[in-house]
């Protein structure tokens, strides 16, 4: 099944690239158009190691395995039998070079092209870190580049796929450009953020190296178009973030098609009719995007040292269902400083209880978002276990101080595992507050809601 995903861009967005970059854009669109191919490789629902691994062999087989060959657990290998059916490592560029090969020369044609130092650069540089595999270097020139409306990212990034394990890297690959006004704001928010927080100790990317970016996407590729990413945090390899930083992408086109497809027609089928009326379109679209933007920027706030050792495959759990608590949490900076105001506040929790839905949706379609399904349970169950949200015919009325409050609650209890938690600390919360039950109720209201 292909996945490419293409969005429409409104004119006046594309007229604000340079006669060079729309020279580009066309170039780069059948490079990312191409990443689909590997992606569709290391793709398999079936099973939870997808094809990074045989699917006959145990966790256990394969962890043995690795203690001999460190490659076997690379984020960046395929596993398979040699010939005497011992468990052997091939490295990614080897596995797909023929898939590769076309992606490189269409890089090397952009940047024969580009007029942006920079820009040039990395096209030049990821072009090469596809071929040979080191994909470091490609994120270093990736942060480095300066001046450019276009962005293009195409390689091995997150680890969801993986469920074995959470360490194998799929493919994914999209073009943007970037909406210069809206990044401005983005930087401001997480400005705010990040001074009213202070330090930790144990915090992987300082304040001080992590960029801020919203785009208008063309095209995602491979996982991002599985995936539909509303934002995405990268590098994804822990060491590049802490020498050279990071940065959080705003995909603008996603955030808007979501809306439109599942969050909007969500709200009106979940909350009970008289509620309804006191909040806008506009205003519950102001509400999604400040969503967007605190999880994003949470997330990436509460990176702790091993934390992805320490709590191994519940680490994705954990970690999105706290992006969601603590930028609630954290939004209060936002109310105090002047920036949004208690209804637009309201609307962002609004916005939680919707897309808490929207993964139950998404999620009877493909399993690659689960571990979103499953952080969005624990925070659902949560709130209705202390009484903050409460069904009835359809959720009316939300007590949003009350729901306010015990997200802040269990943002404390999130970013305590994720800083010094150990995996049995998971597990125990986990297994309290983990069930899909409570989404079953509302089946009926949602099934005229179509996933994506």
């Amino acid at each position: 099944m292909s996945t490419i995903k293409t969005f429409k861009i409104p004119s006046k967005i594309l007229k604000t690239l340079t006669a060079n970059e729309q020279k580009l854009l066309p170039i780069l669109i059948e490079a990312v158009k191409n990443a689909d191919k590997i992606f569709a490789r290391q793709e398999n629902n079936k099973y939870k190691g997808a094809n990074f691994y045989p699917h006959d062999v145990s966790r256990e087989k394969i962890e043995s395995a690795a203690r001999l060959n460190h490659k076997i657990l690379s984020p960046f290998t395929i596993v398979k039998r040699d010939k005497s059916q011992k468990l052997t490592a091939v490295d990614f560029h080897i596995e797909y070079a023929s898939f590769i090969a076309p992606i490189a020369a269409l890089l090397e044609k952009a940047a024969d092209l580009s007029q942006n130092r920079s820009f040039k650069n990395y096209l030049m540089v990821l072009a090469k870190s596809l071929v040979d595999g080191n994909y470091q270097k490609a994120d270093i020139a990736w942060l480095e580049v300066k001046d450019s409306n276009l962005d293009i990212i195409i390689g091995p990034h997150e680890r969801y796929l993986d469920k074995l394990f959470f360490i194998k890297r799929a493919y994914q690959a999209n073009v943007g450009i970037i909406d210069s006004s809206l990044t401005n704001k983005a930087k401001l928010v997480r400005d705010i953020l990040y001074t009213t927080t202070g330090q930790r100790p144990h915090r992987i990317t300082p304040p001080s190296i992590v960029d801020m970016q919203v785009q208008h996407c063309l095209v995602f590729s491979g996982f991002l178009a599985r995936a539909l990413f509303n934002r995405q945090h990268l590098p994804s390899d822990s060491d590049t973030t802490q020498r050279y930083g990071s940065r959080i992408i705003g995909y603008l086109s996603a955030i808007d098609y979501k809306f439109e497809k599942l969050i909007y027609p969500i709200f009106n089928a979940v909350f009970a009719k008289s509620f309804k009326a006191s909040y806008s379109v506009d205003l519950l679209k102001r509400g999604n995007y400040y969503y967007v933007l605190l999880t994003a920027i949470a997330q990436q706030l509460h990176r702790y040292q091993n934390s992805r050792l320490r709590l191994k495959e519940l680490f994705p759990v954990i970690d999105e269902a706290n992006c969601v608590a603590s930028g609630i949490a954290h939004a209060k900076h936002l109310v105090l400083k002047g920036v949004i105001d208690q209804k637009e506040l309201e609307a962002i929790i609004i916005s939680i209880i919707c897309w808490i839905f929207a993964e139950w949706i998404l999620n009877k379609k493909t399993n690659i978002r689960e571990d979103y399904l499953r952080g969005d349970a624990l925070t659902f169950n949560f709130l209705l276990r202390q009484g903050a949200l409460q069904e009835k015919e359809g959720i009316s009325w939300p007590n949003f101080a009350k729901i306010f409050f015990e997200l802040e609650n269990l943002a404390v209890i999130f970013v305590r595992l994720l800083e010094e938690g150990e995996y049995h600390d998971a597990q125990e919360f986990i297994s309290k507050y983990l069930a899909f039950e409570q989404f079953k109720s509302f089946d009926k209201r949602l099934s005229q809601i179509e996933p994506l």
